[in-house]
């Protein structure tokens, strides 16, 4: 390994002008000396006409267009809560505020710190409203979190997309905001010499300067106002973050909870050396009394049932595993008592809430021969109540599953595939009209809503793998993040105590380290 040369130092500013001049040295002399041939011929005149007709369709490009720069990418947002996405639009509408910012202030470390906390104080407000001070709500190792995140976020952009970047120090960095001022001076300067050989320049002098200001200006507050829409965008996402509680277990923590989002499906982690661990995903069968749930988790487990234990249960509901090809996560499924208006007990329904409180996923079980659905809705209504109280948890995504569709007029015909989508025989009607009864009823309440039949013992098994599991495949990512938001709030309420006696111990440890030396000594 060869030594660090640590004399070697970083390019100062003047090294950096001297680096410029050695590189545009050349360039400048053929360009003097191709003039100087032009003018000789006589050719230089019209060939001049070229700078405010480029600057011209320059700016003329530049009026309607705002300048990108190139971003990293944000992060997902496919964990966040309603919450989160409402803070958002708060965030957006914070780096849309440039009207009255200039150069200098792009460039000027105190006015990022002051927009900061700005937009610190108004999303803390947002998550703590009833606080008298919500910064108050926020802990410093959250705080630190976010500054490294930030951090990290920006070195990497600036390290990508900034050529030099690792040779600009902070003065050169300021010194962006005065570059326009240098160019139009320079400009001038050649511009007053071409009016002094040659009176006739005065036309094109004023094309030019009725141009380049206005090209230079907009490139000035497009990159550098561009730059700090970028880093508001950072700040803001990982701000959000901070307010719902997921950067309490700190920076490694939430970056392995969003690389397993991310790669925890499908195992595949060919971008890093990281080892993804399957993701729990808990899937409960919830419906009244009687609507089917039981034979659809049957169905469901087919052949698994005698290739799985079933887990410990939690009192009245059934646990199982189950395996589906694709995935790498580990699906945990609850086989609730259902409720109903009448055919449940107290003690049941209350398992059945809370099974349904503690999934990532789902599966509300609706008979298509039974037309009450009061109890369905009432369910759906008191669940979408209790994740708005508890704003730190994604609600899950709900599969609406009409069952028994065999028992659907014709009843006594039975004759799969039916294409209840684009129905042109009775029983497709019948089926579409369950379907579409079960989405009136439910309105906005369910993410989708799928037909099956499950009665195994008469051989009426249908639309289980047709329409069911791949929906459940396609929502799987969904309920992976429900899954994640879950176990990092949990992670961090059951370790919080237990790392504060391990820091404690370890505090002890040294004094009495630093003690028993000092009596050594």
């Amino acid at each position: 390994m060869k030594p660090v040369d640590h004399s070697r130092r970083g390019m100062t500013y003047s090294h950096l002008i001297t680096f410029l001049i050695l590189i545009l040295l050349p360039i400048v002399l053929f360009g003097a000396v191709g003039a100087w041939a032009l003018w000789d011929r006589g050719q230089l005149l019209w060939l001049t006409w070229t700078i405010p007709v480029s600057w011209g369709l320059a700016w003329l490009l530049l009026r309607r267009k705002d300048v990108e720069v190139p971003t990293l990418e944000l992060g997902s947002r496919e964990h966040w809560t309603p919450k989160d996405h409402a803070a958002a639009e708060i965030v957006e509408a914070e780096y849309k505020r440039l009207d009255g910012v200039t150069g200098d202030m792009l460039v000027d470390v105190a006015f990022y710190r002051e927009r900061t906390l700005e937009l610190a104080k108004k999303l803390a407000k947002h998550y703590h409203p009833k606080a008298s001070d919500p910064l108050d709500k926020l802990s410093v190792v959250e705080i630190l979190t976010v500054a490294q995140l930030v951090s990290a976020d920006m070195e990497e952009w600036f390290q990508k997309y900034v050529p030099g970047s690792h040779l600009i120090t902070l003065q050169q960095w300021r010194l962006l905001s005065q570059a326009p001022g240098w160019w139009t001076a320079a400009m001038n300067v050649g511009w007053i010499a071409s009016v002094i050989l040659n009176p006739l320049n005065i036309a094109r002098y004023a094309m030019s300067k009725a141009f380049v200001d206005p090209v230079t200006k907009k490139l000035q507050s497009g990159l550098l106002g561009a730059f700090y829409t970028y880093y508001l965008r950072q700040v803001g996402y990982y701000l959000i973050e901070l307010n719902s509680g997921r950067l309490r277990g700190g920076t490694a923590r939430f970056r392995g909870a969003m690389h397993q989002l991310e790669f925890g499906g499908t195992g595949d982690a060919s971008e890093t050396d990281a080892v993804v661990e399957p993701i729990t995903v808990t899937l409960a069968i919830v419906g009244q009394v009687k609507a089917g749930k039981s034979s659809l988790v049957n169905c469901l487990l087919e052949n698994q049932r005698a290739a799985v234990d079933v887990l410990p249960l939690t009192k009245g509901v059934d646990r199982y595993e189950l395996q589906l090809e694709d995935s790498n996560d580990r699906l945990i499924l609850l086989d609730t008592p259902g409720y109903s208006d009448a055919g449940a007990t107290r003690e049941q329904i209350d398992s059945t809430r809370e099974a349904v409180r503690q999934a990532d996923l789902i599966l509300l079980v609706m008979a298509a021969t039974s037309p009450a659905k009061q109890a369905d809705i009432a369910m759906l209504d008191e669940l979408n109540t209790w994740f708005r109280e508890q704003h730190r948890l994604k609600p899950p995504p709900i599969i609406g599953v009409v069952s028994k569709i065999d028992g659907l007029r014709p009843v006594m015909e039975w004759s799969p595939p039916y294409d209840w989508e684009h129905p042109s025989r009775p029983k497709a009607q019948s089926i579409r009209d369950a379907i579409d009864y079960a989405r009136q009823a439910a309105g906005d309440r369910l993410s989708l809503i799928v037909p099956v039949c499950t009665d195994r013992e008469r051989g009426h098994v249908y639309g289980i793998e047709e329409w069911l599991l791949p929906m459940v495949i396609v929502q799987l990512d969904e309920a992976r993040a429900v899954s994640l938001v879950r176990s990092l709030h949990r992670d961090y309420d059951r370790q919080r105590l237990q790392k504060t006696v391990a820091q404690f111990v370890e505090v002890g440890r040294r004094i009495s380290d630093a003690i028993r030396k000092s009596v050594l000594n």
